[in-house]
């Protein structure tokens, strides 16, 4: 109020002054309360008005530290404001804080971090994706990643429409081999992430190496082994009740023997390499699945199963059919030991609009949900008690699922307690052949 004051009641005095004298001449004396009134509502709002500037222009400049001085409300609207300042000031500093120690532990990551914007245009890279992916800083700000990576696929991953992640050499050392993976951001951005896997993939070579030679120096052994075995069972100590059964009992583990040997090896050659095109051919998986369903045709009906087959008779594969046999045939061995006496299995091969779909349903116990994420690892077992009185290698869903990821498809595994479980395998819609022109959808019962 002092301001008020200081230039308010000074300047309403001196305009009085001739408002009375011109209403003693004039004789209108009925009109001075309103003109007061009005004049007192002017210099009040003219008041507010330049309290209102002086707080604007304090407020707009960041250099004013100290806030003026005010009378009325004006000193509390002042004090308010100059404390909401100091604190947006110190979480100012607080996130600038945070950025750069963000940005020096980005950049002293070792794997490569790009920062996109929606147009894929680069906005930020760290050392080792200057290093690793020889890019200029800052002169290729706002450039397009896929310019300096010419790579297949990439401009889907980039963009989000392809695979969640992708592998290539570092054009600074093709040595180098790169595993990227893309997060999508808020802003409608993107941050990859480039992790330099040259050393796991080594291992992971090496791992392959070993267990193929191995396989292969255990096979011709086996071979000689279980010929001899055949060899006595077959002449006069067979027919010695304690010696027989030991004969037999060295027979069933030498058969299991080599059937891991052999899970092993097709293990090796679908970990090798994808599918070669001149391998491949055009395969009838309703003529594979039902030559399956009669070999195993013995154990259906031994358990007394129902089998139903939903199967499109003209749809095709273009695929090897080594692996394609390997797939159903595990799959199929697999419902069929699962699924108690008496219950169904389901056979479905249809041509979807995401791709060749091949599905086999059983109706057992069913897997519990934290073993599902594991259940196509080698020799992982939901029970390995129970696996193992009903024998297996416990490499027949890692086999399907390398099988299946060898044509860049992908197994899905859903299962529920007590309901059972359903495999299903997953083909790009670009192997899909057609054996006629009408498709005819198969439907058996057996």
């Amino acid at each position: 109020m002092k301001i008020f004051r200081a230039w308010v009641f000074p300047l309403a005095v001196w305009a009085l002054i001739p408002l009375f004298l011109a209403a003693d001449k004039l004789r209108a004396w009925s009109y001075i309360p309103p003109v007061i009134i009005a004049l007192v509502l002017a210099a009040w709002v003219a008041w507010h008005r330049q309290q209102s500037q002086s707080f604007s222009a304090w407020f707009r400049n960041p250099d004013t530290q100290l806030p003026p001085l005010a009378g009325g409300l004006w000193e509390e609207t002042f004090a308010d404001g100059y404390h909401w300042r100091r604190d947006q000031e110190a979480r100012q500093r607080q996130l600038s804080a945070q950025i750069l120690q963000l940005r020096d532990a980005l950049q002293a990551m070792p794997d490569v971090v790009v920062l996109m914007d929606e147009r894929g245009q680069l906005v930020w890279v760290n050392p080792s994706g200057i290093r690793l992916l020889q890019l200029q800083w800052p002169d290729d700000v706002g450039k397009p990643l896929a310019f300096w990576l010419r790579t297949p696929d990439l401009r889907a991953f980039l963009s989000g429409d392809g695979p969640s992640s992708m592998q290539l050499s570092a054009p600074a050392d093709n040595q180098i081999q790169l595993e990227g993976v893309r997060y999508p951001l808020a802003d409608a951005g993107a941050l990859v992430i480039f992790r330099d896997v040259t050393r796991i993939r080594q291992l992971e070579q090496v791992r392959q190496d070993f267990v193929a030679n191995v396989s292969h120096e255990l096979r011709s052994p086996l071979t000689v082994v279980r010929g001899f075995l055949e060899n006595l069972l077959d002449g006069p100590l067979a027919d010695d009740e304690e010696v027989g059964s030991q004969l037999y009992l060295m027979e069933q583990q030498t058969l299991r023997m080599q059937s891991l040997v052999e899970d092993l090896l097709s293990l090796a050659r679908m970990e090798a390499a994808e599918a070669e095109p001149e391998r491949c051919d055009t395969v009838l998986i309703s003529a594979l699945v039902m030559s399956l369903l009669d070999t195993l045709k013995l154990s259906i009906t031994e358990k007394n199963l129902q089998v139903y087959t939903e199967l499109d008779n003209s749809l095709g594969i273009f695929a090897e059919q080594v692996d394609l046999t390997s797939i159903l045939r595990n799959l199929l061995e697999n419902a069929i030991k699962y699924t108690p006496a008496g219950r169904s299995i389901t056979v479905r091969w249809t041509q979807e609009p995401d791709g060749l779909r091949l599905l086999v349903q059983d109706t057992g116990d069913g897997i519990a949900a934290e073993h599902l994420q594991r259940i196509t690892e080698r020799f992982y077992r939901v029970d390995k008690g129970r696996s193992r009185r009903m024998g297996g290698t416990g490499l027949g869903l890692a086999i399907v699922r390398h099988a299946v990821e060898r044509y860049h498809g992908h197994l899905d595994v859903r299962s529920k307690i007590g309901e059972g479980s359903t495999f299903i395998a997953q083909f790009p819609p670009s192997l899909a052949r057609k054996a006629t022109e009408s498709a005819d959808i198969v439907i058996k019962r057996s």
